[in-house]
């Protein structure tokens, strides 16, 4: 009898063992998920890498981080999705270059069983889900509610597009004009759709020459970086603050200073960071077989009650609305304590 209690203490001994081990080993898995940028060293992605390390914080069961081309190469980055196949990680998101040239990236990802994501890439195929800041339309109607709040919804004002071919600059426009043809009557604008080929000196020369033409233009809205600095400095130069303004998508380090001048009103965009976090966790609760729904609270701001419509390949677009607008009430807010801008 002692022999077989011996036996059974031992037998019992061994099973705790292996239990504890097991755990152990079940404890230390974590989904490994990885977001690739356009390219590093770019403010844009440094500012996304911080979400994905805050992600990565707050989630024990992850190991989330970022990596990216060291110049904005479509190659570079489908290579860097193929190095992330390799490795056999859980997850890849992209921020794409050109969206068509991962595609066969994404198709060997998940024949090997890795979930793929995009970013900024609503027209993506072969990836579980894409997420966008916000509804490009609504963006458009949204900050010519803005401009024409400014304007009393009456006078000339004047769209830019960084390309005449750009989709987004456009779909902005598309809604701007949409917008106020259908709550101010009072708005019109100077001419067509002026493209600036997102460089601020055409901006600026550009504006001046409006100027001279239609002597009545009380607004330019912007669509590309470009745009609202060189306005703004047209502005300043003809000496026009407050009779003329410019607004449009720019970040504060790009518009503070003419944000202060008055020669720029409002500015609008969306933070990198919490898009990373964002598509980070729809990854996140893929993988632990959680449902993604309309109506759905990302955790971050913006994205708290989310809209999903399915593109043209039948891919999940999970849209926000995370557009933030700065101006001279919320500037300082952008601010480091040394007077630098945040992004």
């Amino acid at each position: 009898m002692k022999t077989i209690a011996k036996l059974l203490l031992k037998f019992t001994l061994i099973i705790g063992i292996m239990l504890a081990f097991s755990s152990q080993t079940f404890a230390a898995k974590k989904f490994e998920i990885v977001l690739v940028s356009k390219g590093e060293g770019i403010a844009w992605f440094d500012n996304m890498r911080t979400g994905i390390a805050r992600f990565n914080k707050e989630f024990e069961e992850v190991n989330a981080y970022q990596v990216g081309p060291q110049t904005p190469d479509p190659a570079a980055q489908v290579a860097l999705v193929n190095d992330l196949i390799a490795k056999g990680v859980d997850a890849i998101i992209v921020v794409p270059i050109d969206p068509e040239a991962l595609v066969p990236a994404f198709k060997k990802a998940n024949a090997a069983g890795i979930l793929t994501f995009t970013h900024e890439s609503s027209g993506q195929r072969q990836v579980s889900y894409d997420l966008e800041a916000f509804d490009n339309d609504a963006y458009g109607r949204h900050m010519l509610d803005v401009m024409a709040k400014w304007m009393k919804g009456a006078g000339e004002w004047q769209p830019f597009v960084g390309h005449l071919t750009s989709p987004t600059h456009n779909q902005w426009v598309d809604g701007e004009l949409a917008q106020a043809k259908e709550k101010y009557p009072g708005l019109k604008t100077a001419t067509n759709r002026v493209e600036d080929q997102e460089n601020q000196q055409v901006a600026q020369e550009r504006t001046l020459e409006l100027l001279k033409t239609y002597p009545k233009l009380k607004a330019i809205m912007g669509s590309a970086m470009s745009t609202v600095p060189g306005a703004a400095a047209a502005i300043e130069e003809k000496g026009l603050i407050g009779t003329v303004a410019a607004f449009g998508t720019c970040l504060p380090s790009v518009a503070g200073d003419y944000i202060e001048s008055g020669a720029a009103v409002s500015i609008h965009f969306w933070v990198p960071a919490d898009a990373g976090y964002g598509t980070a966790k729809l990854a996140l609760m893929l993988l632990k077989g959680e449902e993604i729904k309309e109506g759905m609270d990302l955790g971050i701001p913006g994205y708290e009650n989310v809209t999903i419509r399915k593109n043209k390949h039948g891919v999940p677009i999970v849209y926000g609305s995370a557009w933030v607008d700065v101006n001279k009430d919320n500037l300082d807010e952008w601010k480091n304590k040394d007077g630098s801008y945040k992004l």
